[in-house]
This record gives structure tokens, C-alpha cells and sequence, in this order.
């Protein structure tokens, strides 16, 4: 984490304004400006409750992409142009970012970039990791091969 951010949560800490506890959120219900928390502390059966002001997810990144709520994304998996990857938090891309359909054959056609990338290429939900994936993926779809045609124009007349 950035050192600000880290100087930032060891002053809250230190002051009290913030506790960490490792637990699993049974529910939150929200009560006015508030919101009331439902845990369990690790290894303990007894639901336990906390009111707080605020609650920040850090469930961290695994989220199935089957399930998101984008048309796009949902069209890919329908039609089997694409796939999950195996730690099921994003899209099966190969090196160069090319998404790999359902049968595992990378697609010369379709390509993604940022998070849905992160099984891949991991730390890639800052901007400057998204616009440097950008960067050598349009350097790659822009290069000509030995052949003098374009990358994408190779499987455009295969079809």
C-alpha cells in the first residue's frame, strides 16, 4: 500500500477510530445514517453485532465475471467466445491479452484490458498498470508481421 495510506490507517489505529477484526459478516442492515453489522469472530459460532458509520468491503477481487451485470461481458460467456479463467476471477486471456473462448483457442478478434485481466497479469486495476496493458496492446495490434498484413486482418480473411 502507498505509504500515505499506511501512515493514514496506523494513525487511526493508534488512535482508536479503527479496529480490525477478523470475522465474517453474517448481514448488514442499514438503520438511518448508520448500519447495523451481524459477524462471527473467526472460529466462533456465536453472531456477534456492531454498529458502525461506514463499512468497506475488502473482500478482495474473487468475483465470479459470470455473474456481472454488464451485457457485454455476459454476451461473451453466452455465445462461448469467451471464458473463466481458472481462479474464476476474471477472463482467460493469453499473454498478449487475446480472450480465449470456450474451446481454449485465444481469439485474434477480441481482447481485454484491466481488471477482467487480473488472473493474468495480476496487479492491474491501477490506472497506470491499465494504460501501460493498453499501450502494448495497441503497439501489438498496430505492428505489421513479416507478411505486411496486420494482425487482426490475418483471421479476417481466414473466416
Amino acid at each position: 500500500m502507498a505509504p500515505e495510506v499506511e501512515a493514514r490507517i496506523t494513525g487511526a489505529l493508534y488512535d482508536g477510530q479503527l479496529s480490525l477484526i477478523a470475522a465474517k459478516v453474517v448481514r448488514i442492515e442499514p438503520n438511518g445514517a448508520d448500519a447495523a453489522v451481524a459477524y462471527r469472530l473467526r472460529g466462533d459460532a456465536e453472531t456477534r453485532q456492531l454498529q458502525v458509520g461506514t463499512v468497506v468491503d475488502c473482500t478482495g477481487i474473487v468475483k465470479d465475471p459470470r455473474a456481472t451485470p454488464n451485457p457485454a461481458v455476459r454476451s461473451l460467456f453466452q455465445r462461448g467466445l469467451a471464458c473463466v479463467d481458472p481462479l474464476c476471477i476474471g477472463i482467460e486471456t493469453d499473454p498478449d491479452c487475446a480472450i480465449v473462448d470456450r474451446e481454449g483457442v485465444p481469439s485474434r478478434r477480441l481482447f481485454a484490458v484491466g481488471p477482467l485481466t487480473r488472473a493474468a497479469f495480476w496487479e492491474i486495476i491501477a490506472i497506470p498498470d491499465i494504460r501501460n496493458q493498453c499501450a502494448e496492446l495497441a503497439a501489438l495490434l498496430s505492428r505489421t508481421e513479416e507478411t505486411g498484413q496486420h494482425p487482426l486482418r490475418r483471421e479476417l480473411t481466414r473466416v
